[in-house]
């Protein structure tokens, strides 16, 4: 910015320097001109060469006078004693100015129609000089003065340029080593803040993105374990154990692992965000699957599992993937952690459906509102699921609450039917 303002100086400074020194030529010239025409009018009215003696008027300091015959030589006042070309040029008829050392105008004396004279006023080009170097000075020091401040208000506009830049940077550094909670403040720099906003949007995706990933990453472990450990047990079985069903137990093992693919899927289409909305399902069958699976273990425990699906139910506005995996959170969940009967009950509720899911054991104890969070595995081991069940709800237009916490709870999973509006 110095550097623009030093050549913007410059160019300006050069021609205006110029026109200046002009000016002030002009100045003296007419001043001189003036001077000598004075002189002319203050000839003696017997005119140039008269009987009466030639007196050159007082001139201003610096200035000299004198009378020229109309052969070009002194007759009276100071000067050369032969008149230079401006004097020549005066004898013809012409007010002239002429300087080489010195400044130096001369205006004809007329006596009626002849040109019997010359007046010349001259000054030292000194005093031209003077003023114009004055001048030039004074240019000089408000050049330097410009510059002073533009280098001030360059220094200041680095500075304002810098910091958000250097915010930015610091921003893009960050991101780079994996913390996509960074944020950049905004900045009164449009641009700067156009490429802040970009970024913390990017960072904002980043973060989104990687939470989703590390989601989907906890939650095939959380809904996978269980299941692909029970197959490989079946599987193990079945080559282990003499005289049983091998092909009844490799057709139990492919309806497994089509299971877990769909319920791989489903968990991947959460974690990309795009649930299948439009998908219905028959919520009796989908809660039928899931008591199957778990009627044996709790069998095992000595505790029963009732299904009581009501008569009739419409289909409802849900993947039905999705509501198997939302069911097996909530009766893998009462298998747990809960005790006796476990009963999942669906039936109608407006222009829905409601499924509930209850055991009897003690309940939920300690701050209920925050049972859905998400919570890390480094500590119990627990928190994934409900998390999961309430996220896969949210996205496919359910609603899953605690309805009851103790004694006996109750989770409650709120369906849209088909074709109904949310």
């Amino acid at each position: 910015m110095v550097g623009v303002a030093a050549v913007a100086i410059v160019l300006f400074a050069l021609p205006l320097g110029i026109a200046v020194n002009r000016l002030y030529k002009s100045r003296e010239v007419t001043r001189l001109e003036r001077e000598a025409t004075r002189a002319v009018g203050a000839i003696p009215a017997s005119g140039f060469g008269g009987a009466d003696p030639l007196e050159v008027p007082t001139a201003p300091s610096g200035i000299t006078l004198g009378y020229y015959d109309a052969r070009g030589r002194l007759a009276a006042g100071r000067g050369p004693q032969r008149g230079g070309r401006e004097v020549v040029s005066a004898l013809t008829g012409r007010v002239s100015e002429s300087g080489a050392g010195s400044l130096a105008v001369a205006v004809p004396i007329h006596d009626e129609e002849a040109i019997v004279g010359a007046a010349r006023a001259a000054e030292s080009m000194n005093r031209v000089h003077d003023r114009t170097y004055a001048t030039w000075a004074a240019m000089l020091g408000i050049g330097l003065i410009a510059l002073v401040i533009a280098a001030l208000l360059g220094r200041r506009q680095a500075r304002r340029l810098s910091i958000p830049i250097n915010d930015i940077e610091a921003l893009a550094v960050r991101l780079g080593d994996g913390d996509f909670t960074a944020r950049v403040d905004p900045h009164d720099v449009p641009e700067l803040a156009r490429a802040a906003n970009a970024l913390n949007q990017t960072a904002t995706r980043l973060g989104d993105l990687m939470t989703r990933e590390r989601s989907f990453t906890a939650d095939v472990s959380h809904q996978l374990a269980t299941p692909l450990t029970s197959l490989r047990l079946s599987l193990e079985s079945a080559l282990l154990i003499p005289g049983i069903d091998q092909p009844a137990a490799i057709e139990d093992a492919v309806a497994e692992v089509e299971r877990l693919q769909h319920t791989i899927t489903t968990l991947l289409a959460l974690a990309r965000d795009t649930p299948l909305a439009s998908a219905v399902c028959d919520v009796g069958r989908a809660c039928s699957d899931v008591a199957e699976r778990h009627r044996g273990s709790l069998a095992a425990a000595g505790r029963p599992l009732r299904l009581d699906i009501a008569h009739g139910l419409p289909d409802a506005r849900c993947s039905a993937d999705a509501l198997r995996e939302i069911v097996e959170v909530l009766v893998d969940n009462a298998e747990r952690h809960g005790a006796g009967a476990v009963v999942i009950l669906g039936r109608r509720a407006g222009a829905g459906i409601v499924v509930e899911i209850e055991d009897e054991g003690a309940g939920i104890a300690g701050d209920t509102a925050r049972v859905f969070e998400r919570k890390s595995r480094a500590g119990t081991g627990h928190g994934i699921g409900l998390a999961l069940a309430r996220a896969l709800a949210d996205a496919h237009g359910a609603r899953l609450r605690l309805t009851r916490a103790a004694p006996h709870p109750v989770f409650s999973i709120v369906l849209l039917t088909a074709g109904t509006d949310a």
